[in-house]
């Protein structure tokens, strides 16, 4: 979860400045350049392995459960998030990032 909130605290749409190109440019540059999709895949890759190793390292410890593969657990957070920084950029709210509270 320190993973995520870094990200608000950094990379949300306040500045313009230093923020995440996979947010900004990865649909756009993915239609117009094969070696910058191939960048940008390989840049998500290497993300989405981190967040499964530390799903992972949360099983082995029992900090986590979860109820498919590490892996695919990681690429669909990574998913969400990616729409969830559009909508937030779009709406210029990280509410799109926020939980509703129960």
């Amino acid at each position: 979860m320190a993973y995520w909130q870094q990200w608000r605290e950094t990379q949300s749409f306040d500045h313009c400045q230093g923020k995440c190109l996979a947010v900004k440019l990865s649909a756009e540059v993915a239609d117009l350049s094969e070696p910058m999709r191939l960048s940008l895949k390989e840049g998500t890759d290497a993300v989405v392995d981190r967040i499964a190793r530390a799903i992972n390292d949360g099983l082995k410890d029992g900090s986590l459960s979860v109820g498919s593969a590490p892996h695919d657990v990681a690429r669909l957070l990574y998913d969400l998030w990616l729409g969830a920084s559009v909508m937030a950029k779009i709406h210029r709210s990280l509410a799109p990032s926020i939980p509703p509270r129960r």
